[in-house]
């Protein structure tokens, strides 16, 4: 009979008899009092744990104290102060579903060129490996384009080594912030060196890039699919979005699965999917912005703006989730105004094209001007901007992505197509 074994990708674990026999040993002392240096270490760990829960994480495992900042879900890691972030703007996923994700966070101002340094000491192998990680991505022809870069000063994500005998491979610093990609990422030379020349470098490599640029494990709804055991990783506090396109069940090889068996795995069918959905390659058209949403959770309202000033990467109780489309700031031929309306009493803003739905104000609504300009019908390049309503939250919200509530879900009323804009 052969045996293999999956080893996680996210701070992969080594799987031995020796370890097995050391978690023998300590479950076997379990019942010994410890120390009150023990204690108070697994209170404060316990503190974090539930930061992390209320912010969406499942802690059960891949959830460690390193360094000056914690590891979770065996490759994310979060400093003290993220974690406290993540935790007070916490919102709930409206939908849960399988295969392809990605979070809110995304990188903004597409097509972007992002330059990428790995460090020098890496080795002609893991060098080598680099690059075939980058070509891989710019193969697709995406909106994003991944460059080597000459230095870390330059870079809009970093690649840095760090040797340590442990079971930690590497770990990334989550997801895009700001519009921009997260950096840095670390990769141990204990295991990724010239002399292992592991197969699964390359594959690692984009795996992280993958989350720095916003996407989540392919199996985060169960990762019992990939590493053999675990369960729902959970929202994260960042997003748990469906990929329109990809497939409802587990599919296999996927270059975002949470573990390897230390295989190289370019990118699925399936892969390509989501890369292309998320970041296609587009021209966005002259006099357009993006329109940047938010999302509150403790007032329940959805916030869509082109003035980056306003909320920039999130403040106020409002977390950025993405870019919904691109509209028109000045008027153009074909477009008319989205009018904005804020409602103190039910916390809520409320766009639309119909200047009779509430005029300069009404039903305790307050009129604060044109938001931007859009399509009442569809013309080339648009696509529809689905309106809902929530009468239990007083919550409009718009989306272009009918693959989120469809005809209505999670409380929300479908209102019809609001306008049209470009994706």
């Amino acid at each position: 009979m052969n045996v293999f074994f999956k080893v996680p990708l996210r701070g992969i674990r080594l799987l031995s008899c020796v370890v097995a026999i050391a978690i023998l040993l300590c479950t076997s002392c379990e019942n010994e009092k410890i120390s009150s240096d023990e204690s108070t270490a697994q209170q404060e760990l316990n503190v974090v744990a539930s930061k992390l829960q209320a912010a969406g994480f499942d802690t059960s495992e891949g959830f460690q104290k390193y360094e000056n900042g914690y590891l979770v879900e065996y490759d994310i890691f979060l400093t003290p102060e993220m974690i406290n972030e993540l935790a007070e703007s916490a919102t709930t996923p409206a939908n849960g579903r399988t295969e392809h994700y990605r979070s809110n966070n995304l990188v903004v101002a597409t097509p972007r060129t992002l330059q990428v340094y790995i460090d020098a000491g890496f080795g002609t192998y893991m060098q080598n490996s680099f690059d075939a990680a980058l070509a891989r991505y710019n193969a697709q022809g995406l909106g994003l384009t991944f460059q080597r870069a000459s230095s870390s000063a330059s870079a809009d994500i970093s690649i840095f080594s760090f040797y340590e005998v442990s079971n930690v491979l590497g770990y990334s610093a989550g997801f895009p912030t700001n519009g921009n990609p997260a950096s840095p990422i670390r990769l141990n030379t204990y295991y990724y060196n010239n002399t292992s020349t592991r197969p699964d470098a390359t594959t690692v490599i984009a795996h992280e890039i993958g989350h720095a640029i916003g996407f989540r494990h392919t199996d985060y709804m169960n990762r019992t699919f990939s590493c053999g055991s675990g369960g729902n990783e959970g929202d994260a506090g960042v997003g748990a979005n469906y990929i329109p396109g990809t497939p409802t069940g587990p599919s296999a090889g996927s270059w975002m699965l949470a573990c390897s068996s230390n295989t190289d795995r370019p990118f699925t069918s399936d892969d390509v999917t989501a890369l292309t959905t998320v970041y296609p390659n587009r021209t966005i058209p002259a006099g357009t912005s993006p329109v940047y949403r938010y999302y509150s959770g403790s007032s329940g309202d959805h916030f869509y703006t082109t003035n980056w000033g306003e909320l920039g990467s999130g403040k106020d109780g409002y977390v950025l989730e993405g870019i919904t489309l691109y509209a028109n700031t000045s008027q153009a031929s074909g477009t008319v105004p989205v009018y904005r309306y804020y409602s103190g009493s039910s916390s809520d803003h409320f766009y639309t094209t119909n200047w009779g739905e509430l005029g300069a104000g009404g039903s305790g609504y307050t009129y604060e001007g044109v938001a931007f300009y859009a399509f009442t019908s569809q013309v080339s390049g648009t696509v529809p901007v689905y309106r809902y309503y929530s009468g239990s939250s007083g919550d409009h919200f718009y989306t272009t992505n009918w693959g989120e509530l469809g005809a209505g879900g999670s409380g929300y009323t479908y209102e019809g197509i609001g306008f049209y804009g470009y994706p």
